[in-house]
């Protein structure tokens, strides 16, 4: 066979140089996809990550928030008194700012909740803010594609990622003996001690009731003043001095007065007597001594305006129930969910004119 013709030889020539320019823009463009793609990656990794970080500091600034509770609650111990800490915003929040700013955030909201009906705020949440921010790339090229650093003026497109944690400090149930203070079987001996057994650790979810500061009218020690039991009727302060002579140190800590239109609080005709810390159970010396402080206080009832008594389940009221022993003239109640509401954890004694409320 002849040689090829010579038109078509150039053809053949020109269509492997064509074939050759395309497959290196076929490679230019697969290149470029790969670049964006890695870009992509590394876009998407860095929002994982800052998405992680966040979470963490969020962790570490409940638990820091809680942190307060437990040094409150340790110092107590340590000094011979039952735990009773409350929640204090101001606190919190300046240890929570603390260990977010440590992990590249800020705190945005903090708030506290107890199943205790909000009077001690045992349980805190803590939402926060990643100080790191995931921006978008901005058309005009005024901003790297690395650029994750928040400057303050974030608009609608920037990614700003927050994250929210709760923690719980749980107090242990003590008691008292000879030596002082005692908690989970063993006496209180040290500030470190103290600490171990309050237990501070996270949690899903928020108690029950948010905590409430108006709710809360405590005196701490063996002895506390009407005084310090805000607005009490003076023959409610009369019953309680009566009963602090007859039973001294007899209580944990006690609570008057507070805004509760439905009950002898709120007119300063009740105080409870804590013989547990909140939400606990009373040892069985404390029991003992509830039930003893209750049978006395029945017996001299009428003679010092007594109204009621509610105690571990039970209400006794000088207006139906006769008089005698509590384990005879008390009456059963139903669960209302907690040992706070269950009157378990304190004797709630009502004084004063009128009926009990």
């Amino acid at each position: 066979m002849g040689p090829l013709p010579p038109a078509p030889r150039r053809r053949h020539l020109l269509c492997r140089r064509d074939d050759g320019q395309a497959n290196i823009l076929l490679l230019f463009g697969l290149t470029l996809a790969l670049l964006a793609l890695t870009l992509l990656f590394v876009r998407v990794g860095a929002a994982g990550d800052q998405r992680s970080r966040v979470q963490t500091a969020a962790d570490s600034a409940a638990l820091a928030a809680v942190s307060a509770l437990q040094e409150s609650a340790a110092q107590d111990l340590v000094e011979g008194r039952f735990p009773m800490p409350l929640f204090d915003e101001d606190v919190a929040r300046d240890r929570a700012d603390e260990y977010a700013r440590a992990n590249d955030a800020v705190v945005t909201d903090i708030r506290a909740s107890d199943n205790v009906m909000g009077r001690n705020g045992n349980i805190v949440r803590v939402e926060v803010r990643g100080a790191i921010c995931q921006k978008e790339l901005e058309e005009d090229g005024s901003r790297h594609w690395g650029d994750v650093t928040c400057d303050g003026e974030e608009d609608g497109n920037t990614q700003v990622g927050t994250a929210a944690a709760i923690a719980i400090a749980e107090f242990p149930e003590c008691g008292r003996n000879a030596g002082g203070i005692y908690c989970a079987g063993a006496d209180i001996t040290s500030l470190d001690q103290a600490r171990r057994v309050v237990d501070v650790h996270l949690v899903d979810a928020e108690g029950r009731y948010r905590f409430d500061p108006s709710r809360v009218v405590f005196g701490g020690g063996a002895i506390v003043d009407c005084a310090s039991l805000g607005q009490l009727h003076p023959v409610m302060c009369q019953v309680h001095e009566t009963l602090q002579t007859e039973f001294p140190g007899f209580y944990i800590s006690a609570g008057g007065y507070r805004y509760e239109p439905t009950s002898d609080h709120g007119y300063g005709m009740a105080v409870d007597y804590m013989m547990a810390p909140l939400g606990g159970v009373p040892s069985p010396e404390m029991h003992q001594t509830a039930i003893g402080v209750i049978d006395w206080t029945i017996q001299n009832a009428h003679r010092l305006g007594v109204k009621g008594v509610i105690y571990d389940y039970s209400i006794w009221n000088a207006a139906f129930d006769r008089v005698g022993p509590w384990t005879e003239v008390k009456r059963g109640l139903s669960d209302r969910g907690s040992n706070t509401q269950n009157h378990v954890d304190h004797i709630h004694l009502a004084a004063g004119p009128g009926d009990m409320r």
